[in-house]
């Protein structure tokens, strides 16, 4: 049995990340390699913003996507991705990817219930 949502994303946000950052408004607008490397990271398939996802896995193991993209940012190198996380407990996540000159890797995969932005302020700090 596959639950699936398909209600709107939260509303895009501005984050101040730094004077070179760039907004990814869609998961499309990723470059093939962080694309890749996020569903890699995210363990499974990634939705489009505003897609049907599965938001629970309540009645057995989903089938199909378990998170959604709700927004993107290029600070630098970093590549930082916003996703909507379903499954026991639906949460938000920030997934940090850098491109090194070997591709992009995975550097994080933070919780950002409380707030995206401020986690992914943390991650460009670092």
């Amino acid at each position: 049995m596959m639950i699936a949502i398909d209600a709107a994303p939260p509303p895009v946000s501005v984050c101040r990340l730094g004077p070179d950052q760039r907004a990814i408004r869609r998961l499309a607008d990723l470059p093939p390699t962080v694309r890749a490397a996020l569903t890699t990271a995210a363990g499974g398939n990634v939705s489009e913003v505003g897609s049907v996802f599965n938001a629970t896995d309540v009645g057995g193991i989903a089938k199909g996507p378990t998170m959604r993209f709700i927004q993107g940012f290029k600070v630098g190198t970093l590549w930082l991705t916003w996703v909507e996380q379903g499954g026991i407990a639906h949460r938000y996540r920030v997934v940090g990817l850098r491109e090194t000159g070997g591709g992009v890797m995975p550097v994080a995969s933070v919780d950002g219930q409380r707030s995206l932005c401020a986690t992914s302020q943390k991650m460009v700090a670092i």
